[in-house]
């Protein structure tokens, strides 16, 4: 915005001022007062261009049909300056919306063409992407094989005396101390809470330092994983910012359907 071109009001606006303004070159070369000019046009004291939501009458006011005609449903509906906001706060679609106008200002070509385009980033972005999700893969089975085999270990006395004759050698109760699954848990819980509480500690504590790294704005691996990708994609496409490719790939899901089939 330039500092030295004042907007005209509402109320002295005129074809004289409009005439005045017109012919000065920092006018014509500010992209505000054009994006202004584009958005208001008046007819005495209306605004008549894009519909809005005015205080024309007391209390709270509700958008009418004209205003809820013209709200966009996608991104691409929207202004440059509002879908970069919206990216920079993370949302995935936005940033690859903004990729996409990148693309179509660098190539000169139009939107369904940035759209094929944006198509072979996603498909270079995915590669390779089985081992980058590997240690993820890894971790999530192993939570669940843990989490629900740890139930019939110390609650299912046939799994109990197995496990503990193979692992543990304890001495077995006499069968009247293990009618029920509850004191088949307090005979086993004599193993199991050492590994339990143990194991317990050990993520707590991973949990924490974990926690400490994000304060400092480190992400020990899904930052050099994203890191490594990025070089990737910006080695496969340079000619686009470098900046809006790694937005990119922060926001495009490592996971998809194809890990749950």
């Amino acid at each position: 915005m330039q500092a030295n071109v004042p907007f005209p009001s509402t109320s002295s606006y005129s074809d004289e001022t409009e005439s005045n303004h017109d012919t000065t070159v920092r006018h014509l070369s500010s992209p505000a007062y054009r994006r202004y000019k584009a958005k208001y046009t008046y007819q005495g004291d209306t605004r008549a261009s894009k519909p809005s939501i005015g205080p024309v009458r007391p209390g709270i006011q509700v958008p009418s049909i004209e205003v809820a005609k013209d709200m966009g449903k996608s991104f691409s509906e929207m202004e440059n300056e509002p879908l970069m906001i919206i990216a920079e706060m993370g949302n995935g679609e936005a940033r690859t919306e903004v990729l996409k106008r990148h693309i179509m200002a660098v190539d000169d070509v139009d939107y369904d063409s940035a759209n094929k385009k944006m198509e072979e980033i996603k498909a270079a972005n995915q590669q390779n992407l089985f081992w980058y999700v590997l240690p993820y893969r890894v971790g999530i089975a192993s939570a669940f094989v843990l989490g629900i085999g740890s139930i019939p270990m110390v609650f299912d006395i046939h799994i109990a005396k197995a496990f503990n004759e193979s692992f543990v050698t304890m001495e077995v109760p006499p069968p009247s101390d293990l009618d029920t699954i509850l004191e088949t848990g307090a005979w086993t819980w004599n193993w199991m809470e050492p590994v339990t509480g143990t194991l317990s500690f050990t993520l707590l504590s991973m949990q924490y330092a974990r926690q400490q790294l994000q304060n400092l704005g480190i992400k020990p691996v899904t930052d050099q994983i994203q890191k490594k990708r990025t070089r990737a994609l910006a080695k496969a496409f340079p000619k686009y910012n470098d900046r809006l490719l790694a937005s990119f790939v922060a926001s495009d899901p490592m996971s998809t359907t194809r890990f749950l089939h």
